[in-house]
């Protein structure tokens, strides 16, 4: 089964219009969570989490607990490196 064929219960339609709009809209902001770099990177959260820990991407907020936050423009380098 694939992302599409079951979004917490909504159609495929409604999750591909949701995922374009996410992606237009992290497209557009200076700052993003990890949900708009996994977004834009087409990588799982895990992976940027593992990023993260491994130093090759730095957040610019790094709260315990709390939201992680990126400069779009520091993303914007780091995927064109990978």
């Amino acid at each position: 089964m694939n992302k599409l064929e079951n979004y917490r219960g909504s159609k495929p339609e409604n999750y591909e219009i949701k995922l374009r709009l996410r992606l237009k809209l992290a497209k557009e902001k200076e700052y993003l969570d990890i949900k708009d770099v996994s977004v834009l990177s087409n990588f799982s959260i895990s992976t940027i989490r593992r990023r993260i820990e491994q130093g090759v991407l730095k957040p610019i907020q790094d709260v315990p607990n709390g939201k992680l936050l990126f400069k779009r423009s520091n993303v914007e380098g780091w995927l064109a490196t990978h």
